[in-house]
């Protein structure tokens, strides 16, 4: 179970994650993290929630974002506000120096259950990868992705492309037979379960 002063490690982007709030924290209606990031790249592609509202706010260093597809830039003391089903990409570093931010995020409607599955999705892809663990091979990333699809699509969180149609089929299709193939989106091992 993911609580407060849970944290992993993204060990190619050497991302670090703090949850200062959980589901326990926010009666379910969401989370609050801090993130560390040194790296100049994106961790995550753009995607959208359709009912979740993110606010990040820059707590030191120089930082890039995607909102609705126009890149902005922010300082510390700066934030942005992401409503819900606006393709966003989440800040990366502008510049060499540590860049600290903190991420709200608030459900239109509370649920423990996403925050423990989005969290716990997370934490199992830096532990995956940081074990050698993660599939090898097309078959084997594409079951493992569709299985993640799974997962963050039951709350309502979808890459920006492909359509959010094709995305709950293949969740629907591909992920149960990953599931069936015992191919999970969290693993106990990576939340401290």
């Amino acid at each position: 179970m993911i609580t407060a002063g849970f944290a992993f490690e993204h060990p190619e982007t050497r991302t670090r994650v703090t949850v200062l709030e959980s589901d326990a924290e926010t009666g379910g209606a969401g989370w609050l993290l801090e993130i560390r990031r040194f790296a100049p790249v994106p961790d995550l592609a753009e995607h959208l929630h359709t009912t979740w509202t993110e606010t990040f706010e820059i707590v030191s260093g120089a930082a890039r974002y995607s909102l609705d597809g126009v890149e902005g830039a922010l300082g510390a003391g700066e934030s942005f506000v992401v409503p819900p089903r606006h393709p966003h990409v989440h800040p990366w570093n502008a510049t060499g120096d540590e860049l600290v931010y903190r991420q709200r995020t608030r459900f239109a409607r509370p649920s423990a259950a996403a925050v423990q599955d989005v969290l716990g999705v997370l934490a199992t892809r830096a532990g995956l990868i940081r074990d050698g663990a993660a599939p090898r091979g097309a078959v084997g990333k594409l079951l493992q992705q569709a299985v993640i699809a799974r997962t963050v699509v039951r709350h309502g969180n979808y890459m920006s492309r492909p359509a959010a149609s094709v995305q709950d089929a293949i969740a629907a299709t591909l992920g149960r037979l990953g599931e069936l193939l015992g191919y999970r989106a969290v693993h106990p091992r990576y939340v401290g379960a």
